[in-house]
């Protein structure tokens, strides 16, 4: 891809369209047999509220863990050309995109973009804490004494002057795993999340643990909140998303029955901060307060659980607080599942 003969017609003329077009998102262009070839651009939302993150997720389906690309992505009207080179995906795959990123900057007019990095984890890219991070709201993207990893490319020895930013690889501080692990969830029971809006609304969802899916246990409306502890199963765990009429709060309450089968606590237990901090979030559920219970009997709406749904952070020694933070009686859970 050394001339610029070899990006077809087509693709120019996609990226023609997309870098006039505010509107578009992203542009992502595949490598096939040697050649650039673009996939439909992708469009912002429609929707004057939706937030930077409500577009990424439109990303989901384009960025692959097994498949590379080259994703060229529009935020605040300026551009970033992101070489895309997930850990899955084959090695010789990976190198080919490698070492033709700059080739395809310079090929479609450097004068078009503000930067260009490698990402290799589809949360790099489709989660807004990534781009926050390389706006210097993270240390890693803005520290000098933080070594940026470049491309296996690099050792060409081949020269490249650049008007384009180049920030190369670095790893996020931030280790997303709400995203990196979020379950996959049934249309119903996401299509119930966002019905949530009036009081009295309750929306109870399950993992069905063989195929590691959040699904609809039921969705029920003018629910009392003395009569959300009756609908808590004694022996499966559960989530119930509630809107309490009397609070005007929206509750998150895992009840986590001690017979419950450990494969089941644990499976709900790691599912939770995806479902809080992504899948809720990104549909427009903002819980107020988090209640872990073990028994229905024992819900108390005053209770507050603050811990619920964050994982262990790696960086908290360095007072870095990222989505790793811990979960209540975590340890005790990984002593139980290091003897299964």
């Amino acid at each position: 891809m050394a001339d610029k003969h070899l990006i077809p017609a087509t693709v120019r003329e996609a990226f023609r369209i997309f870098a006039s077009d505010t509107s578009l998102l992203a542009l992502p262009l595949l490598l096939s047999e040697g050649e650039v070839q673009a996939l439909p651009a992708i469009s912002y939302p429609n929707d004057p509220s939706a937030t930077f993150q409500d577009a990424l997720t439109r990303l989901e389906d384009v960025v692959k863990p097994r498949t590379p690309a080259y994703i060229l992505l529009r935020r605040d009207d300026l551009l970033s050309a992101i070489t895309y080179v997930p850990y899955l995906a084959k090695a010789e795959s990976r190198q080919l995109y490698l070492d033709n990123r700059h080739k395809l900057v310079h090929s479609l007019g450097e004068e078009h973009f503000a930067a260009s990095f490698i990402s290799k984890e589809v949360a790099e890219i489709t989660d807004a804490r990534s781009w926050d991070e390389r706006d210097g709201h993270g240390e890693s993207w803005n520290a000098a004494s933080e070594k940026t990893e470049e491309c296996e490319a690099c050792d060409t020895g081949e020269a490249h002057t650049h008007l384009v930013k180049d920030a190369g690889y670095k790893q996020n501080k931030c280790r997303l795993c709400d995203r990196r692990m979020k379950n996959k969830i049934e249309q119903s029971a996401l299509d119930a999340l966002r019905n949530m809006h009036d009081a009295g609304d309750c929306v109870q969802i399950s993992v069905n643990i063989p195929t590691e899916t959040l699904q609809l246990n039921f969705s029920e409306k003018g629910v009392s909140p003395a009569g959300v502890a009756t609908k808590l199963p004694a022996e499966h765990p559960s989530f119930t998303f509630y809107r309490n009429p009397d609070t005007q709060l929206l509750y998150f309450i895992f009840c986590s029955p001690d017979c419950a089968p450990v494969r089941e606590r644990m499976g709900h237990t790691l599912a939770i901060p995806p479902l809080i901090n992504i899948i809720a979030k990104d549909n427009g559920v903002n819980v107020d307060q988090k209640i872990e219970i073990h028994d229905g009997d024992n819900l108390d709406f005053a209770r507050k659980d603050e811990r619920i749904g964050k994982y262990r952070s790696l960086y908290m020694r360095n007072e870095f607080v990222g989505t790793e933070s811990t979960w209540e009686k975590m340890d005790e859970y990984q002593k139980v599942l290091d003897s299964v």
